[in-house]
């Protein structure tokens, strides 16, 4: 089943049922369309705004990784103009007596949790029901 991130709300923008004593039923109708088109254009609004917001988050992200592995990249490019290959002889033991690399990047370990979910997604989130109380069948086990 699909996950509906934004719904463009109301979906049914005609769909109204006509109220007993309305004198013109035509206007009953088009005004109430009317406002439900409005209601769909702010909510449409919204959602491209929210929308933008998260292409502009990735955007400023990936700018800020991009240019973190150019800085990389240059740093790389004087150590390696400044190794000279013939000057130096290393032998395979004293490959085994040097101190292993380890990288100085942190990886990003909370992809998937409540500070990074999208707005649109929080908002479905909370409009969900709760989950039933499941601890309190424990001493049945």
């Amino acid at each position: 089943m699909p996950l509906t991130k934004r719904l463009v709300e109301p979906i049914e923008v005609s769909r109204e049922k006509i109220p007993a004593g309305i004198k013109n039923e035509l206007e009953f109708v088009t005004n109430s369309t009317l406002a439900n088109v409005i209601l769909q254009l702010s909510s449409l609004s919204r959602h491209a705004e929210d929308l933008f917001g998260e292409i502009h988050s990735e955007a400023a992200s990936l700018v800020q990784r991009s240019s973190s592995l150019q800085n990389r990249i240059d740093r790389l490019g004087v150590k390696v103009t400044q190794l000279d290959s013939s000057a130096e002889e290393v032998a395979i033991v004293d490959i085994g007596q040097k101190k292993q690399f380890r990288s100085a990047n942190l990886q990003d370990d909370r992809v998937v949790s409540r500070g990074t979910l999208p707005n649109a997604m929080l908002d479905v989130y909370e409009a969900c029901d709760m989950p039933p109380p499941l601890n309190m069948l424990n001493p049945y086990r």
